[in-house]
């Protein structure tokens, strides 16, 4: 029998004892939902690029047919809803619902009283600098702001042509914006704000465009550059020969003009509708509802005719 007396096996007591496994932190991600993201940083930088041409082009034509520096800029684009995008506009602004056509949906563009209400008074031949009140438009104020505003969606439609081939036509003109909705409260929307400056004056426009009426032409802004798109020549003739056979509803438009009944209904034999299209641009040719070339009209033989000269927008 053995007299050692064995030590006990402290082994286990003197190792320290393994660290309970931390627990990963929770990840929080704040999301304001009041700025989506609906738009793309390409896109965005696309349209503030596109919108700055706009007010150089812009503000050239008004100094010129006004007679007085009128410098426009482009100060910010902000994503928000639509309801937050309707809380930005300033008080005491003009709205002007836009159908962008040939899409047949509605933007909003806005402009504070006092800028418009200065450059009809220019456009009056008036020179006052003085400060204007905003007011309740009379019946031929609202007309000269109508315009005007012709004159911005003008060169606006101008931009968006080569943006994304549509115009932009004035529907409506509203002097409360709270009588405007053209989309859901929650609407992503971008808002593009410009800041107007007459008379030593400074005052802001804003384009809103909700994300529903413009998503049909949004690949448009997303190419990268502004070179032409590369076409597969394959698919391009398996494209003519599948609709090589469909028939279409071919007519030739002057100009189009929207106006209240009233007036239509008091037209007379000999009276003289203006369209505000230069003769010189000829007539648009359509393919059923979509514009596909520019013409000059003229006749062969007895019946009319058109000769086509280019491609619908082709030199916009």
């Amino acid at each position: 029998m053995s007299d050692a007396i064995s030590e006990p096996d402290t082994t286990q007591e003197e190792q320290p004892a393994e660290a309970a496994p931390k627990r990963r932190a929770r990840r929080v991600r704040e999301i304001d939902f009041s700025r989506p993201s609906k738009f793309a940083q390409d896109q965005q930088r696309r349209l503030e690029r596109a919108h700055e041409s706009f007010c150089r082009t812009a503000s050239q034509r008004l100094s010129t047919e006004l007679l007085t520096p009128i410098e426009l800029e482009v100060l910010s684009l902000d994503q928000l809803t639509w309801s937050s995008s309707i809380a930005q506009v300033q008080p005491h602004s003009i709205s002007a619902i836009v159908e962008f056509r040939p899409l047949g949906t509605q933007v909003l563009f806005t402009a504070e009283l006092e800028f418009m209400l200065r450059l009809v008074e220019r456009l009056l031949g008036g020179d006052s600098p003085t400060a204007i009140e905003p007011r309740e438009l009379t019946e031929i104020e609202l007309a000269l702001v109508r315009r005007m505003l012709d004159t911005l969606l003008e060169q606006l439609s101008l931009t968006w042509k080569e943006l994304a081939g549509v115009a932009a036509h004035l529907l409506s003109v509203e002097s409360q914006i709270a009588n405007v909705n053209l989309a859901p409260m929650s609407e992503p929307s971008l808002v593009l704000t410009m800041e107007a400056k007459v008379d030593g004056a400074a005052s802001t426009m804003c384009l809103i465009l909700p994300h529903r009426a413009v998503e049909p032409i949004l690949h448009h802004l997303s190419r990268s550059g502004y070179g032409e798109v590369e076409i597969d020549p394959g698919a391009q003739a398996a494209v003519r020969t599948g609709v090589a056979a469909v028939e279409v509803d071919i007519r030739a438009e002057v100009a189009s003009r929207h106006m209240p009944i009233e007036e239509m209904l008091a037209l007379r034999p000999g009276d003289i509708l203006r369209f505000r299209v230069p003769a010189a641009e000829g007539v648009t040719l359509f393919a059923g509802h979509v514009p596909a070339h520019r013409a000059q009209p003229g006749r062969n033989g007895n019946r009319r005719a058109i000769q086509v000269t280019g491609r619908a927008g082709a030199g916009s």
